[in-house]
């Protein structure tokens, strides 16, 4: 029996653990913890929209390369009903648009999750996520098209509460996005 204890005693823990919740008007904050039993891995997401419809969302782990040698990107999120597609397609083009002259391009990446519905993101390009992040902070709508056509529009109300949240969660500085 102590045999059995002693190898039972070598088999590697379950990872546990927590998630936290905040709401900052508009956007809602999700924190993940988990004990991996050889670090405390924090996943901290600042999201608006979603509940079955797109939803932009910025995505941290304290793992990551995190502000200030980089910044998270915005990405809008779609997925579609299973046996559908989703509106924005692999490799098209879209613009981030905060006015007629505040705007960046990006691109849709799409295919098919691990449970096989239809997903797409789509993202400006890396060097942009500063910028765009500066102009939430002070901006009221962000909206996304594609083809001309719009696909998301994003309320900022509460932005600027949500990334500090996030940033105190997962431990990096506000610096050149609030302060």
């Amino acid at each position: 029996m102590k045999y059995a204890l002693a190898f039972l005693a070598l088999l590697p823990a379950a990872a546990s653990g927590e998630t936290q919740y905040w709401d900052y008007k508009d956007w809602r904050i999700i924190v993940d913890t988990v004990d991996t039993g050889e670090d405390l891995r924090v996943t901290c997401r600042a999201m608006t929209g979603g509940d079955g419809l797109r939803s932009l969302a910025i995505e941290v782990s304290n793992g990551d390369t995190l502000p200030p040698d980089h910044y998270p990107a915005p990405v809008l999120h779609e997925s579609a009903p299973r046996g559908y597609d989703t509106v924005m397609q692999d490799g098209q083009r879209v613009l981030f648009q905060f006015s007629l002259d505040d705007l960046t391009e990006g691109f849709v990446t799409a295919g098919l999750n691990d449970e096989g519905i239809k997903v797409a993101t789509a993202r400006a390009h890396e060097g942009d996520s500063l910028w765009m992040l500066q102009t939430m902070r002070t901006g009221d709508m962000l909206s996304v098209t594609l083809e001309g056509e719009l696909v998301y529009r994003a309320s900022l109300s509460g932005f600027t509460a949500a990334y500090g949240k996030i940033a105190e969660q997962c431990g990096f500085p506000t610096t050149g996005v609030i302060e």
